[in-house]
């Protein structure tokens, strides 16, 4: 394969130079190496080589070319927490599982978690209402109500009295994961404290799933959840059904991912109007305008809630939670007239992309209008994509988006939400985007 183009970029140090973390903390740093080196760096990274694309149509390439860029395989990455589930797996043994897990999520089914999900949000609503003056985190409160939903909607259980044990350990998995990323490169049964700190937390999580699934073994009546489908499904082959083990990574992966993104865009979309009150004015007539407010939405109705699905789209754009996307090559490929060679790594940004000039007018600023605009209607498809991209688009997409479309709706039907003056967003960019400290809010009955 002849390489057309040499990437340019810098030289990091893979234990000293400050630069080598910015590039795994600092969402920023990676804009600063686009607008220095142009639509592809290349970093050195002591012994290794990662290369970083910013133009569209490579970005679709690579999220597109799955014989082309795998999931990274390395055993420093999330695949450590979420074993082989459907975030981390390949090749056929990928396939199959998403091929099981994709009609839990049809539209068509969609309707059937609606009331289950209003009946998660008015439980949060009606503990706001009563302690009205409580002190109160944003990402704590949204965390819980996500995670509630993924359970009661996909799993058929409660786990509300052991959410704080729950969300600790999830919150503390991902941080220090990251931080193994970063600056650990010694095997896992080393007795160093972050090893441990981080098999206490995996020991939770490991804990509450097997209980998950212990109890439904246990239950006579059947149930027409995700969960039930994992325990029956039968390979069509040889028609052994999925391992304790495989149900556990497809449960966890789902349990995770599935709502702590969700919670972190929430988080974002309730500072964002917090700062802007005249799009939140916009977003109350509308809510203010639901035909029988108190009757449950659904899917279809989803609909009537313009400008708030706008206004979530916005909050993707800006603070996208899956912000970068890495991929490793299994053998040599040419990107555009770059050459990867096997085994470097790739990135591609959401978190980039969506912010970038060439693309956006105005990109740092909260526009919720310009989803409307004939200009992005015109743009390429992979300047936007807080989901990812082909094939392992996120499978849960549509469910977390009616989640949020219904989530804001139903909380500002009820209240406003004052994030103070005088606080400062900052951000924590580790497996996910998230902020980096506790986001205090102010709760005002609208009603």
């Amino acid at each position: 394969m002849k390489e057309t183009f040499q990437a340019k970029g810098p030289w990091l140090n893979f234990i000293l130079d400050h630069r080598f973390n910015d590039v795994s903390q600092r969402p920023i740093y990676l804009q600063e190496l686009n607008k220095k080196y142009g639509p592809v760096t290349r970093m050195n990274i002591g012994p290794f080589t990662v290369k970083f694309f910013t133009r569209p149509e490579s970005v679709e390439k690579i999220l597109l070319q799955r014989e082309n860029f795998v999931k990274i395989s390395e055993k420093t990455s999330i695949r450590m927490l979420l074993g082989n589930g459907l975030l981390t797996s390949e090749g056929d043994f990928w396939l199959k599982q998403r091929r099981l897990i994709q009609p839990i999520f049809h539209k068509q089914k969609l309707d059937g978690f609606v009331l289950q999900m209003e009946d998660c949000i008015q439980s949060v609503l009606n503990e706001w209402q009563k302690n009205p003056g409580k002190k109160r985190d944003v990402l704590n409160e949204m965390n819980k109500l996500t995670l509630n939903i993924v359970n009661t909607t996909l799993f058929s259980t409660d786990i509300q009295d052991r959410y704080q044990l729950i969300s600790q350990a999830i919150s503390g998995c991902l941080e220090l994961m990251q931080d193994r990323i970063k600056y650990v490169r010694v095997p896992m049964w080393v007795p160093i404290p972050l090893h441990i700190a981080l098999n206490k937390h995996m020991k939770v999580l490991d804990s509450t799933i097997k209980n998950i699934i212990r109890e439904r073994k246990n239950e006579t009546s059947p149930k027409q959840d995700l969960l039930s489908m994992l325990m029956e499904v039968q390979d069509a082959d040889t028609l052994e059904k999925m391992s304790e083990q495989q149900i556990r990574d497809e449960v966890l992966t789902i349990f995770i991912a599935g709502h702590e993104t969700t919670a972190n865009a929430l988080t974002f979309a309730i500072y964002l109007l917090s700062r802007h009150p005249d799009i939140k004015e916009k977003m109350f007539k509308e809510i203010d305008e639901i035909p029988e407010p108190s009757q449950p939405l659904s899917y279809s109705g989803l609909q009537q809630l313009t400008y708030t699905t706008l206004i979530a789209k916005e909050a993707m754009r800006l603070y996208p939670p899956a912000w970068i996307i890495p991929r490793e090559a299994p053998h040599d490929t040419i990107i555009d007239g770059y050459k990867i060679r096997q085994g470097e790594k790739v990135l591609v940004s959401p978190y980039v992309m969506h912010r970038h000039p060439d693309y956006w007018e105005q990109p740092e600023k909260f526009i919720p209008e310009r989803f409307l605009s004939e200009h992005f209607k015109k743009q390429h498809k992979y300047t936007y994509f807080p989901f990812g991209g082909g094939a392992r688009l996120c499978v849960g997409n549509n469910f977390a988006m009616m989640e949020l479309q219904i989530i804001l709706a139903r909380i500002y039907q009820q209240f406003d939400i004052i994030v103070p003056e005088n606080y400062k967003m900052e951000l924590s960019p580790s497996v996910t985007l998230r902020p980096k400290n506790d986001m205090p809010m102010h709760i005002i009955k609208r009603k």
